[in-house]
């Protein structure tokens, strides 16, 4: 048996192992090999960076000046003054920081590419005038997004209720799931009136006993809204900035440190 296989032809011809080419290893090149990414890089680290320094200087006007809150703050302030001075010395022209402080660069950098305008505490904390009074964008944004993260949990609690046997709290929710959208921008205006439409029977029969359960046609109404809320807010392909405006200086600010420019001059530029 052996002897014939030897000798029948094979199934396949495999390719001689002189063919493979040696694999090229990268291990050592960097990941972000362009300037443009350590700009943006910078940026991100910016948005972090003063986003502590925000919620530090928040917690002291509410609180009071507390000596750890505090403490944290300046560690914050040093830091990010070190980084933009130092990406400044590494990446721009050296001669252009003589006689020039961090603070001033920083300051400069956060004017320039809208980060003032995004946190108004930090920026009066480092000494920059009030550059938007009305308040902060990106605490819009995310007190926007966080209205619509609401508004899908609720859907999503209520569509899990619905299985139980006691709906007694049903009416309750659908109460909040309403406020929530209110609160949860224009885009959502349109679920008002299908709420509305039977928020009365449903009141009327959570309030009829102690243990009431919902009958299907209404079960099947409110897994449908739901349903519609959620698909709405995750699946509908809307622009964010159909959704919330604070969204677009986000963009805005994310194309100004993409550019590749050194931190003075984006900050001189016009």
């Amino acid at each position: 048996m052996m002897a014939k296989l030897l000798k029948t032809p094979p199934l396949i011809n495999i390719a001689p192992l002189t063919d493979i080419q040696e694999v090229p290893i990268h291990i050592n090149n960097p990941i972000h090999p362009n300037s443009t990414n350590k700009h943006k890089r910078l940026g991100l680290q910016m948005l972090s960076e003063l986003s502590r320094m925000e919620m530090f200087v928040a917690r002291m006007e509410a609180n009071g000046k507390q000596d750890d809150v505090a403490a944290e703050l300046i560690r914050t302030v040093t830091h990010v003054e070190q980084t933009i001075y130092s990406f400044e010395l590494e990446n721009g022209d050296p001669s252009r920081l003589d006689n020039t402080t961090a603070r001033i660069v920083l300051q400069r950098y956060m004017i320039r590419t809208g980060l003032a305008e995004m946190f108004p505490k930090s920026s009066e904390y480092l000494g920059i005038d009030p550059v938007h009074p009305g308040g902060s964008f990106l605490e819009a944004h995310l007190r926007q997004m966080s209205s619509i993260n609401q508004l899908v949990s609720l859907a999503l609690q209520l569509q899990n209720d619905l299985r139980l046997t006691n709906h007694k709290f049903i009416a309750h929710q659908v109460a909040l799931l309403y406020q929530c959208i209110n609160q949860a921008g224009p885009a959502y205006v349109q679920f008002k009136a299908r709420v509305e439409e039977n928020f009365a029977v449903v009141k009327e029969v959570c309030n009829a006993s102690e243990e009431p359960l919902l009958p299907a046609e209404l079960q099947a109404w409110l897994t449908d809204l739901t349903t519609d809320i959620v698909a709405d807010a995750l699946f509908s392909g809307r622009l964010m900035s159909q959704q919330t405006s604070g969204v677009v200086h986000l963009s805005a600010y994310f194309n100004r440190v993409s550019s590749g420019s050194s931190c003075e001059q984006i900050s001189e530029s016009s």
